[in-house]
């Protein structure tokens, strides 16, 4: 049980020090003695490599990025995953990390132990370092951490860089992560350290809130997505969901997020014949979807115009925090 009212198995009965002391054993083959790890006011981290410096953070929540149904460890492994695919969109590796915990004082201890242990197991896989963080207190049956992770990428690809007449990528499935993804997917490293090398791809993100939401993110001004809906990868889970809602899978597979795949485009000049070689030969195991083109803005006013009918596409809003 995540949260309990027996006093003595809470983290209440130990307090912060304690905690942190436990936080630290628990962190113990991916975190660091002081000055570069946990114990100081700040860590001290020396640079390896060439390149820039990217930072990202992202958190997670109770209620909000996981419930009851997910296990502890794999709730860890979520919080380090979530930051990786941030990374992953950058083209950058990871490498320094630092974590605030903040939960209730209702807290099992046990929970936090196997929390803790998943974010290790996927710290250890991945090669990141914990180096410090920080504990503070919320009301009882609330938890929730946050993760700065560190990276370096040697060349940087941003979400501004595309044009119109620029191909249209997704890797992997969309939809329906609910059922399961959201919590076991795997981060795009590889795929976005080997498409920040190549010349041709113009743009580069990954796709959380959802493709509707997303692909507005990669359009340059007074420009528009022409989409081949047929080309729209979606998974398994999203025809499951669409059983059970109502909706269209296409629906799910636009709108639900947390696909955590990488959406980029690639310079409308280049040959997406020769690109689908060069990603095959690469990562002959994952899909690769062309899925439409940038083109200059609608006279209907539409973000997305599907390709074959010329009409406007209906799914246009992803998730968004903070939005009923």
């Amino acid at each position: 049980m995540m949260f309990t009212k027996n006093n003595q198995n809470a983290v209440s009965a130990i307090g912060e020090q304690a905690l942190i002391q436990r936080i630290n054993s628990w962190l113990q083959s991916v975190t660091l003695p002081p000055p570069q790890g946990i114990g100081d006011d700040c860590a001290v981290i020396h640079h390896k490599t060439a390149g820039s410096q990217i930072i990202t953070t992202d958190s997670l929540t109770y209620g909000q990025h996981f419930d009851a149904s997910v296990c502890a460890q794999d709730a860890g492994s979520k919080l380090i995953k979530r930051n990786l695919s941030d990374i992953a969109a950058m083209g950058g590796a990871p490498d320094h990390a630092v974590l605030a915990l903040l939960c209730g004082p209702d807290l099992a201890i046990d929970w936090l132990e196997a929390f803790f242990c998943g974010i290790r197991a996927c710290c250890e896989t991945y090669a990141v370092k914990i180096v410090g963080g920080d504990v503070s207190g919320l009301a009882p049956g609330h938890f929730s951490a946050v993760l700065t992770l560190i990276g370096s990428v040697e060349t940087t690809k941003l979400r501004t860089g595309a044009a119109i007449g620029d191909w249209i990528y997704v890797t992997g499935s969309l939809g329906g992560s609910i059922l399961e993804k959201h919590i076991h997917f795997t981060p795009r490293l590889k795929e976005g350290q080997w498409l920040a090398k190549q010349p041709d791809c113009s743009a580069l993100m990954d796709l959380t809130d959802g493709l509707a939401k997303d692909l507005e993110a990669l359009l340059p001004h007074q420009s528009c997505a022409r989409i081949d809906i047929q080309q729209i990868p979606i998974a398994e889970d999203a025809l499951k969901r669409a059983n059970s809602s109502g909706r269209m899978p296409m629906e799910h597979a636009f709108c639900d997020g947390e696909d955590y795949e990488l959406l980029f485009t690639i310079n409308a000049s280049s040959s997406p014949a020769d690109f689908a070689r060069r990603w095959q030969h690469s990562f002959p195991h994952l899909r690769l979807s062309l899925i439409g083109q940038l083109a200059e803005a609608s006279d209907k006013g539409a973000t997305y115009i599907d390709q074959a009918s010329n009409e406007a596409l209906p799914w246009v809003h992803g998730f968004e925090h903070l939005k009923e």
